[in-house]
């Protein structure tokens, strides 16, 4: 699903296993938060501008911090899988402060339920650009060796 071609159904056994999970993972994550968002909004907690922004923020956020890891092709086993190198060690540090002091960022600006569906909003446009980043870096690397 996540790294399925049309032509060859066996891709994703060319790439590492643990960063499948990783995928799936942010996935789930992301349904479920979506799901909350929409309980939300129907609940007229945040409005659907506010959202929308919020996600597409986060959507760009995502994008910018799934460079942490660095994913390529392996060689000697023959995947491909996602290390983590020295900008990505950077990148991560400043994710961490993002994540820990976004709450009180916003606090700012926004009270309450108001504040919460924000936040939720922000972490799945965050996790959105992860997973689209990270698949598209996958599906890259197996293009250029021929495998897609």
């Amino acid at each position: 699903m996540l790294v399925a071609s049309r032509k060859n159904k066996h891709a994703r056994q060319f790439v590492e296993r643990k960063l499948i999970i990783r995928l799936r993972i942010f996935f789930v994550i992301l349904v479920l938060l979506l799901c909350i968002i929409v309980y939300e909004m129907s609940n007229n907690y945040l409005p659907s501008s506010q959202a929308t922004l919020a996600f597409f923020s986060g959507i760009l956020i995502g994008t910018v911090f799934t460079r942490r890891k660095k994913i390529f092709w392996e060689e000697e086993t023959s995947r491909v899988i996602a290390r983590m190198d020295r900008i990505g060690i950077v990148l991560l540090i400043i994710y961490i402060v993002y994540v820990i002091f976004r709450h009180e960022w916003l606090a700012h600006l926004f009270y309450g339920h108001q504040l919460t569906a924000l936040s939720f909003t922000l972490t799945a446009g965050t996790m959105t650009g992860r997973v689209l980043s990270m698949r598209t870096q996958i599906r890259q690397v197996l293009k250029s060796q021929k495998i897609l």
